[in-house]
């Protein structure tokens, strides 16, 4: 049974724009108001997921996040703790979690959140591209014409 409808494309660029663009944040640690970790009823928090708590509420782009998302953040710490105490199954959700949140590197490249220093504002503006040369013309002039 044939498979209907159009063949893949040769050149399977996307070529739609993007629908936002890089979210620039200056690389420096947040030192803003953010919330502690709640009580935990009778055991006293992990020290891993303390570790972990301290370093997420430094992030530079916390700095964008809303109430609600450090109401997603605390909620993540909960399984952080769970999985810290033994509970592996709780290692994919955390996964999930960590890319909303932009933990790493890689999360925050998919979240389009670039991390920028004094002297990225600093560096000259790009060349325009009207401004370069074509690789035609050069061609022409060395006598390489096609």
């Amino acid at each position: 049974m044939a498979i209907t409808g159009r063949p893949p494309s040769a050149n399977p660029r996307n070529r739609n724009a993007k629908a936002y663009d890089w979210t620039p944040v200056e690389a420096v640690p947040f030192d803003g108001p953010s919330p502690d970790l709640p009580r935990n009823g009778r055991k006293k928090w992990h020290p891993e997921t303390v570790a972990w708590w301290e370093a997420v509420r430094r992030m530079p782009h916390c700095r964008l996040w809303a109430e609600t998302d450090w109401r997603f953040a605390l909620e993540t710490a909960v399984l952080v703790d769970a999985f810290w105490r033994g509970e592996a199954a709780r290692a994919a959700e955390l996964r999930l979690r960590a890319a909303k949140l932009g933990l790493t590197h890689e999360d925050r490249l998919k979240l389009r959140i670039r991390y920028t220093t004094a002297e990225d504002t600093d560096a000259p503006p790009a060349p325009d591209p009207a401004a370069v040369t074509r690789l035609d013309d050069r061609r022409k002039r060395l006598g390489r014409g096609t």
